[in-house]
């Protein structure tokens, strides 16, 4: 569905190939001359059908929102993605319906958190620290201005090799104009009421500065600070609700927390860095973050395992598990592979801008799905350009396209010229910040990722949507991003060994574990079937596993 809006008493058209990322209250376009529009959803938007409330809060929003954007100070800092004009929602309209800015290239701060978006992008830890840097300028520098974020979080950090980009300006705190808005994984635990995360009282700058310090921790280690699983000594008392732990300020650092294995070890930061962490996370201290602790961070790569480190010697290399060459135990039988995955593995490709990753046989091109046959290109069939997701396996391939509101899922079969793009999908609401697909012979598994939830979608290869689940937060989740799928059957790495995945009565469920693969597989491990067994991935190294 197109938008159309006035800009400077032009009618411009927003096309839904101009589109350029959406969240829960606004969409944003390309306008094709290096600026881009945020367009607020209006109250009938269909992310809103049905729900009350939301549609009151965008009533509000629209009504608002132009007042604090002219309340906005001139001498914001230059990262700042400030506005450039508004958008009219008719030519005599008076009705503000987005505003205008400078369209700006970057990746979210929130994929340098996720430990398998950086093992597939290896960004030195250098051009990590230097943006943390830059966002602490920028930071600092709206505090100096007046203006408090707010809702400080990494999907409004834009990161553009070492500068970062600061967008959702229309969201900021400035004098009578509170921020409503709030995210649970970085809301200052200070400003609630000791039950939940729901502040009770206004964002400030030290709030501003408590989320900052959770988007470096999470950028350098690659888990936040309520990460892990509370694990009280001796199980003397129950553990405390993952939900619980940020209002009692039980952190990661915490030696009753068992820390994840994907994440890397804290011992590669230094420990002054360690306690100004959990000073902020265990005790309250608020004010600016440290800006001498980042300028002194100097990170290296091991030249023994390639991991990188602030410390005289590498901690990873210390802890490292020797693998002998074959050890048989019980049921299980494992093989070293070398510091090489092995030359078979491959992982499923994603399709994008008309480039197909690992498989040249088919791509996306504009509009079109395309196969290269001996006659030479064939169209496999249509879709949403700009706006399509794809990946492809050895015999089927599962994509999907979103605009306005609205969803497509298809399947189609490499080495045929045909899409099925009946697959029906959930309502998809709100803000994605990944997706990616696990695909076996003739199912494959869809995964759209939101910041509080992943939606699996599981879809045959004739079409038909086999189960559909929003999954909150199983144990086996954070490993999906590693797992590899045969038959009807979802293999996933966890830290307490490889789980098995399948769809029963429609639900998807963990139908086992092989817990005597705990020793050796953890969730950021990447997992790839072989004749016989399942290949192992490390981070250092590769493991052939045969399950009987």
């Amino acid at each position: 569905m197109n938008r159309t809006v006035w800009i400077d008493g032009d009618k411009l058209v927003l096309a839904p190939a101009a589109l350029l990322g959406q969240g829960g209250e606004a969409e944003v376009y390309d306008l094709g001359d290096g600026r881009a529009v945020k367009w607020w959803k209006p109250p009938e938007h269909p992310d809103f059908a049905g729900m009350p409330d939301a549609q009151a809060a965008a009533r509000r929003r629209i009504a608002e929102a132009p007042a604090r954007l002219r309340a906005l100070p001139g001498n914001l800092p230059a990262a700042v993605v400030a506005p450039a004009g508004l958008a009219l929602a008719g030519k005599r309209s008076t009705e503000v319906a987005g505003y205008v800015m400078a369209k700006v290239a970057g990746t979210a701060l929130h994929a340098y958190g996720e430990p398998r978006w950086r093992r597939d992008h290896p960004v030195p830890g250098g051009d990590v620290v230097a943006a943390l840097l830059a966002l602490h300028d920028a930071i600092a520098g709206l505090h100096r201005a007046g203006v408090v974020i707010g809702d400080c979080n990494d999907l409004n950090v834009l990161v553009d090799g070492r500068a970062v980009h600061l967008i959702d300006v229309d969201s900021y705190q400035l004098a009578g104009f509170p921020c409503a808005m709030f995210s649970e994984r970085f809301v200052d635990p200070r400003l609630c009421d000791g039950h939940d995360l729901v502040p009770v009282r206004p964002h400030d700058a030290d709030s501003d500065w408590f989320a900052f310090a959770a988007m470096a921790f999470r950028s350098l280690l690659g888990v936040g600070p309520w990460g892990g699983v509370h694990q009280p000594p001796g199980r003397t008392a129950p553990p405390c609700p993952a939900g619980a732990r940020p209002v009692r300020r039980i952190s990661v650092l915490r030696p009753e927390v068992i820390y994840p294995r994907a994440a890397r070890p804290v011992a590669i930061l230094p420990d002054e860095l360690v306690s100004a962490f959990t000073a902020m996370f265990e005790r309250d201290v608020r004010g600016p973050f440290p800006r001498a602790l980042l300028e002194r961070l100097h990170l290296r790569a091991c030249t023994a395992c390639g991991g990188e480190h602030a410390r005289h010697r590498c901690p990873s290399c210390r802890t490292a598990a020797h693998v002998p060459p074959t050890v048989v135990h019980g049921r299980l039988r494992w093989t070293a592979l070398g510091t090489r995955p092995p030359p078979a593995t491959r992982r499923v490709p994603a399709l994008s801008g008309g480039v197909a990753m690992a498989v040249p046989d088919v791509w996306l091109a504009g509009d079109a799905l395309m196969r290269r046959t001996r006659l030479g290109p064939e169209r496999i069939g249509s879709v949403l350009a700009g706006q399509t997701h794809a990946w492809v396996g050895d015999q089927l391939g599962v994509g999907y396209y979103r605009a306005g509101g609205y969803a497509v899922g298809f399947v189609f079969r490499p080495e045929r010229g045909v899409l099925d793009d009946r697959v029906a999908l959930p309502k998809l609401r709100g803000r994605l910040v990944d997706a990616f697909a696990t695909i076996a012979e003739d199912r494959a598994w869809l995964w759209l990722v939101a910041t509080d939830a992943t939606t699996c979608v599981v879809i045959g290869g004739d079409g038909r949507t086999l189960a559909t689940e929003t999954l909150l937060d199983p144990p086996w989740l954070a490993g999906i991003g590693g797992a590899c799928a045969s038959g009807g059957q979802l293999f996933v790495p966890t830290d307490g060994g490889v789980a098995r995945i399948e769809v029963v009565q429609g639900a998807i469920v963990q139908t086992r574990v092989f817990a005597e693969t705990a020793p050796l597989v953890g969730a950021g491990d990447r997992l790839a079937l072989h004749p016989g067994g399942i290949d192992v991935i490390r981070r250092r190294d590769a493991l052939r596993l045969l399950l009987t």
